[in-house]
């Protein structure tokens, strides 16, 4: 935290958490990922627009998405940009910052999130290059060589005429297909995973599986997961995903216990 410039209408408000966390640190160029602006502060308020998003470079923006939870105890704002790179290299994003007078010291201060780094690599338009290339050969393969399928079909069939026909055998009875599996099976599984090593990549594969189980594919916000169900067990669980994963680090223990019970509570 630093000074502010002196401003003429900057709020008193106490700051307790200011963060930014990107949902993957490793991409390649045109891969999408979010990258996630927590902020807390202890009073009630229906919208921090003193909040600056960074700047992001040459990324392009493809959503921008803000979300407001109030509580007696404060509020908290999610901020979520969808990025995607254009060129490859290794970036630092500097932090999110917001002036306002620090209702601790009665001072104007600007409070900063931490910078992310992101490693982007250049491989994805030459696989698509190495994929297309291997399409083609294989077309002209199979081109030179149909004729030759064609031609051994035809002895084949030849000779199998000249032959007496075999007894044909009883018919086998169809083996009956496993069940279907559903979107609660993959959140159960999620689950089970995050309780026994509740680690970041499980935490992923959690919230993943709770968004497809609302309808929403990977790369939706909460915002369209929240708004394509009105379970209210999978909203409260949709919502505790996104603190544990984009919430300040002091809290992540909390809410993470939060996910658990509200994901079992939805499952029952």
């Amino acid at each position: 935290m630093v000074s502010a410039s002196p401003a003429l209408a900057l709020r008193t408000l106490h700051v307790d958490a200011l963060a930014m966390r990107a949902d993957r640190t490793q991409v390649a160029v045109g891969e999408v990922f979010h990258l996630a602006i927590h902020i807390r502060v202890r009073e009630r308020v229906a919208a921090l627009d003193e909040l600056v998003i960074p700047d992001v470079g040459t990324m392009q923006i493809l959503g921008d998405e803000r979300h407001v939870t109030s509580s007696p105890s404060g509020t908290d704002v999610v901020e979520t940009l969808t990025l995607e790179p254009r060129q490859p290299g290794t970036f630092t994003i500097n932090g999110a910052y917001l002036d306002a007078v620090d209702a601790r010291t009665r001072k104007p201060s600007r409070f900063s999130a931490n910078p992310v780094r992101l490693v982007v690599a250049g491989g994805t338009t030459l696989t698509a290059q190495f994929w297309e290339a291997v399409r083609i050969l294989v077309g002209i393969m199979l081109a030179g060589t149909g004729a030759l399928v064609v031609a051994a079909l035809l002895v084949t069939l030849a000779r199998a005429r000249r032959r007496p026909q075999p007894i044909p055998a009883a018919p086998v009875a169809p083996v009956a297909a496993p069940p279907k599996r559903t979107p609660r099976d993959a959140v159960l599984e999620a689950l089970r995973t995050y309780r026994t090593a509740p680690s970041h990549d499980a935490l992923m594969r959690l919230r993943a599986a709770l968004f497809a189980a609302a309808g929403a594919d990977a790369g939706s916000t909460l915002r369209d997961a929240l708004a394509a169900t009105t379970d209210q067990g999978l909203r409260t669980a949709l919502i505790a995903a996104e603190r544990t994963a984009f919430g300040p680090a002091h809290a992540r223990d909390a809410a993470s216990a939060e996910l658990i019970d509200a994901t079992e509570a939805w499952l029952r």
